[in-house]
């Protein structure tokens, strides 16, 4: 398994997305997302989409360099339409423009259809948060993607329709929750079925309900879905899926889940949080501190060596990742050797410098 530095995965991501037709501004922008998203330790959502995005470039469904338009706005409200363009580049400057109108008028809530795969949502949230702005971000993927069945149901009906907040701290990095209300993204499945390993039990189930460990029978097999969030309580997943499907899906116009599905197209809604109009930033921050060394000082049940915050995990992962290099499981690296190849950049991507055999 190859260790790439970030740099160096960013500038192989760039070249394959301009070569399939990206302009250079989108192809830095959403390269850039998918690194740090390895950093952070979601590799669901980092550099294995690489493939999955120079297809959706070369095939017409992702277009590189549109605008995104608004299609009617308030001093805090907006309604975007994202023209089909890279999601990471719409998710991008709506959530700049919440923050916007955040700072203006204490709220921005803005709501996004027509975008392509936004990638991981906790990125938004943790860029408004490192900017002194509490956040929230939640995505469907406007009726398309169903791959989760619905607690006590046998049936795909739902997607995985993920949701993240984040909030400043006073500490190096924000606190974020980044979460799917399924069991696990789709992206982990993608991830487990490229490096050949079983999922874990407990995530999926064919069309009788029976446990599957198999993810080539989430993509091979009808009727094989994703378990809500939960386990036994998983109607707790099922519930926050079903409303986010309501406000990224219906709010949006992109559109909920239904029984005609379409293409999966993102549908997004996020909302903006001007911290110093409800209280003080200082005193935000001290609260903020107070529950989190609270929190910490809990005895660690037995397994575990510590109590983590959210966010925390992350921001250790990227710590030593950035150090050490990202990972990159043999088969991912095969399919970017291969479109290397296929786009004529091999004289340009030399094999990985760091750590080759870690």
């Amino acid at each position: 398994m190859p260790n790439l530095s970030p740099g160096r995965l960013e500038e192989i991501a760039i070249s394959l997305f301009v070569s399939a037709g990206a302009t250079p501004h989108d192809a830095r922008i959403v390269a850039r997302h998918l690194v740090e998203a390895c950093l952070a330790g979601h590799d669901s959502h980092g550099i294995l989409r690489i493939p999955q995005y120079v297809k959706g470039l070369q095939q017409g469904r992702i277009r590189s360099g549109v605008r995104p338009q608004v299609l009617a706005e308030s001093a805090t409200t907006a309604v975007i339409d994202g023209r089909l363009g890279f999601g990471q580049v719409i998710v991008g400057e709506g959530m700049a423009l919440a923050v916007k109108k955040a700072r203006a008028s204490g709220i921005g809530a803005v709501a996004i259809r027509n975008s392509n795969h936004s990638g991981r949502l906790g990125a938004y949230t943790a860029e408004a948060a490192r900017e002194g702005i509490a956040a929230l971000a939640m995505v469907n993927a406007g009726g398309g993607g169903q791959s989760v069945v619905p607690f006590g149901g046998l049936a795909r009906r739902l997607a995985t329709n993920p949701l993240s907040i984040a909030v400043p701290s006073a500490g190096s990095h924000p606190l974020l929750l980044d979460i799917a209300t399924s069991v696990a993204p789709e992206g982990k499945i993608r991830s487990f079925y490229l490096e050949g390993k079983e999922v874990p039990p407990g995530w999926m189930i064919d069309a009788a309900g029976r446990a599957l460990t198999d993810p080539q029978k989430f993509y091979q097999t009808p009727g094989a879905a994703l378990l809500p969030l939960g386990g036994s309580a998983g109607y707790k997943g099922f519930g926050l899926a079903f409303m986010i499907d309501i406000l990224a899906g219906a709010l949006s116009g992109a559109g909920c889940c239904r029984f005609e599905t379409p293409d999966p197209l993102d549908g997004i809604f996020l909302l903006a949080i001007d911290i110093g109009r409800f209280t003080p930033l200082e005193d935000f921050h001290r609260r903020v501190s107070e529950l989190v060394e609270y929190v910490k000082s809990c005895p660690p049940a037995p397994g575990f060596e510590e109590v983590f915050v959210p966010g925390e995990v992350e921001a250790r992962n990227e710590k030593e990742r950035r150090l050490r290099g990202i990972p990159v499981p043999d088969p991912v690296w095969a399919e970017i050797e291969k479109l290397i190849e296929e786009h004529g950049l091999a004289e340009r991507s030399p094999a990985p410098a760091v750590n080759p055999q870690a």
